[in-house]
């Protein structure tokens, strides 16, 4: 009978090349839109082998809410998605920006575990290595029931709450969020059309207990320049919601949305 042994070592050669000559790809993929959900996802359904294929060995993990604390390592990391109670987690906002071998992505996640959800703030860093992309760094810029911390992505800080919102309750341990029922697009202004400043302004605002919104404050600014962060506000005051409650009665709640601008073709 013919032997199938060089057959079959034809068949491995043609694998070996299709797959970049036996260099194994990156479990991120190459569209960076996606590394910051499939690192959610794994997180969500704790796949540790994931995160160590997808994470550098030079992994570090910062949290701006724990000053003073020491970043994790890629072990370290590992180990405390072991044990992270498992919750759904959604990127909501995301921004991009390449260069060369390094990809730079910031924005939030909304997080959702039982009845309660919050929103985490992050800044990522990527790196090009010898298997593909990897994470370097990931930073927790803020949560929304955390304290202030510069915005991610920017160069400004995140300043203090709305001036009236001391009563305002944020959401988790049984306060429940507000939800959406109507939102205003906010409006360009031409000389921002002109410059083609595009992006997000993200406010934080309190949800008074008719559903209309109260004090707000912009905490991560795009345009101050060519009146863009102002638009923002203008349109944010006119977005109504069902208010926010606790044992189901109407509450005062504290969040953050986004408006966005962005020039068509």
């Amino acid at each position: 009978m013919r032997s199938l042994k060089p057959i079959l070592f034809l068949a491995a050669a043609v694998l070996l090349l299709a797959a970049g000559g036996g260099q194994a790809a990156s479990v991120l993929g190459d569209d960076p839109k996606m590394f910051d959900q499939l690192l959610e996802n794994a997180i969500g359904r704790h796949d540790v082998s994931f995160l160590e294929a997808a994470v550098a060995d030079d992994l570090h993990v910062t949290n701006d809410r724990q000053t003073g604390r020491a970043p994790l390592n890629k072990q370290q990391f590992l180990a405390s998605v072991r044990v992270t109670p498992v919750s759904e987690r959604t990127v909501d906002s995301l921004e991009v920006k390449e260069e060369g071998a390094l990809i730079d992505t910031s924005g939030h996640i909304r997080v959702r575990s039982g009845a309660n959800e919050h929103q985490e703030y992050f800044a990522r860093r990527y790196r090009r290595g010898p298997s593909g992309w990897e994470l370097v760094t990931h930073r927790i810029v803020r949560q929304v029931d955390g304290s202030q911390a510069p915005a991610a992505g920017t160069g400004s800080g995140i300043g203090p709450p709305p001036p009236h919102s001391q009563d305002a309750l944020r959401p988790g341990n049984g306060v429940m969020l507000p939800r959406l029922i109507k939102d205003v697009k906010p409006h360009y202004t031409s000389e921002a059309m002109r410059a083609k400043v595009q992006g997000a302004v993200l406010v934080e605002c309190v949800v008074l207990t008719d559903g209309t919104v109260g004090d707000l404050k912009v905490v991560r600014s795009l345009d101050k320049v060519y009146g863009l962060d102002e638009e923002a506000i203008k349109a944010a005051k006119q977005w109504r919601f069902a208010p926010g409650t606790r044992e189901g009665v109407p509450v005062p709640v504290l969040i953050t949305i986004e408006l966005t601008f962005t020039l068509g073709k």
